[in-house]
């Protein structure tokens, strides 16, 4: 058998067993450690995933941040000023 594809190790981490070829893809699991390598990393993404609450999203930045980005980016290039040093920042 072929490695188990992405989509198949999260089928297999998410518990929706039922797919027709299941047991060859558990059996190579068995054999394969690279693919066993992968259904752990899935697996982490899963379980970090489901720990996430709405509170732990990102905010959007501020619109004035992206009117500057449009402002600087609607300059011409002669005008447009460096980059900012990490000091600057």
């Amino acid at each position: 058998m072929t490695h188990v594809d992405h989509a198949h190790l999260l089928e297999l981490t998410l518990g929706n067993a039922g797919r027709s070829d299941d047991a060859g893809a558990l059996q190579h699991l068995a054999v394969c450690v690279l693919c066993r390598q992968e259904l752990t990393r899935v697996t982490r993404v899963v379980s970090a995933a489901s720990d996430i609450d709405l509170s732990d999203l990102a905010t959007p930045p501020p619109e004035r941040l992206w009117e500057r980005i449009q402002r600087e980016l609607a300059e011409p290039p002669d005008r447009a000023k460096p980059p900012r040093s990490q000091s600057e920042q």
